[in-house]
């Protein structure tokens, strides 16, 4: 991805909104975004958020359609890269992560109905670093 396709992004996710918790509930096909070529899905990557999500108990990425890895919480917060965007958190730092999942986290914005960009944050060494975009569709 070249400079003017992650600037592009980025710009769409700072127009973009914040959705409401209750508004993400089932499954989510999970591309990755690269401004060049469209959404690639690898090994059929999903997210799962449950009916109850607002009630902060979580949800899971899942791979094949049977592999679950990467457990979650969401919650509405600024965002960690401190550039004053209100985003959608989803947090991996959780028991039962494996330990290379936990510094990450992914931030969420509504493009429009059904579409939402995230952008993958990774923290290393107590500095948080933008490493890609994703799209979320409903299944």
């Amino acid at each position: 991805m070249g400079l003017q396709d992650f600037l592009e992004l980025k710009q769409e996710f700072i127009n973009a909104s914040t959705p409401e918790t209750d508004e993400l509930q089932g499954h989510y096909a999970v591309r990755l975004v690269t401004g060049f070529l469209p959404g690639i899905r690898f090994f059929s990557h999903r997210k799962f958020f449950p009916d109850d999500v607002a009630l902060k108990r979580g949800g899971y990425n899942e791979f094949l359609g049977r592999i679950r890895i990467g457990n979650f919480k969401i919650e509405p917060a600024k965002s960690i890269l401190g550039d004053g965007q209100q985003v959608m958190r989803v947090n991996y730092n959780g028991p039962g992560n494996p330990f290379w999942l936990r510094p990450l986290n992914d931030e969420l914005k509504k493009v429009r109905e059904g579409y939402y960009l995230g952008r993958g944050i990774y923290i290393v060494a107590g500095r948080a670093f933008n490493t890609f975009y994703f799209s979320l569709e409903p299944e």
